[in-house]
């Protein structure tokens, strides 16, 4: 298990990422693959990409669990890296857990939301889980046909991509932080 907690300013966010990681390895018997508290780079991304790929390749798992997880996982993290807000000293502040039972893996991304995206995003992960995988193919095609851009120029394929790789709704709870802004816990589950 790879695990990394670096020191983040807010203790709003330590304790939200500590006790998702609790939830997971102590009260559900998840083994921890992963763990990862701080700022994420793009060197850091593609390491965490690498690395999970040739963990899951040892594992023996299926070569299109490695393909979906690989997808999930760069999906969400350059969601963060390019859409995730700041705390109130500038950094970004977000964690990764990848964690594993005998029937599934669970993803959990989380990072800062800042107040003016709260209630769009929101809005657009309910919308997600209210689409089946083939609507969803036909949102995306429709995205990239039309060449929907959002105000931080993203085309919002990410979480549509997730969506479908996983074949199951998106888990999500946004937290309220002391700045004002606030923290989003998308979990997703990839089945073996």
């Amino acid at each position: 298990m790879l695990s990394v907690q670096l020191h983040t300013t807010s203790t709003s966010i330590d304790k939200i990422y500590n006790s998702y990681v609790s939830i997971y390895e102590e009260d559900l018997g998840f083994d921890m693959l992963l763990k990862y508290n701080g700022e994420f780079s793009l060197s850091l991304i593609r390491s965490f990409a690498s690395s999970v790929e040739e963990m899951m390749t040892n594992l023996k798992n299926k070569r299109h669990v490695i393909k979906k997880m690989f997808s999930i996982l760069v999906e969400g993290l350059q969601n963060i890296y390019l859409h995730g807000g700041t705390n109130e000293f500038g950094k970004q502040s977000s964690f990764l857990i990848l964690a594993s039972n005998k029937r599934s893996y669970k993803i959990v991304f989380g990072n800062i939301v800042e107040p003016n995206d709260r209630s769009s995003l929101k809005f657009y992960l309910g919308n997600i889980n209210n689409h089946s995988n083939d609507e969803l193919k036909s949102l995306y095609v429709s995205i990239l046909e039309n060449g929907y851009i959002t105000k931080k120029n993203g085309a919002g394929l990410g979480i549509v991509t997730m969506r479908i790789k996983s074949d199951n709704d998106l888990k999500y709870h946004m937290y309220d932080l002391p700045s004002k802004k606030s923290f989003l816990v998308m979990e997703v589950e990839l089945m073996k």
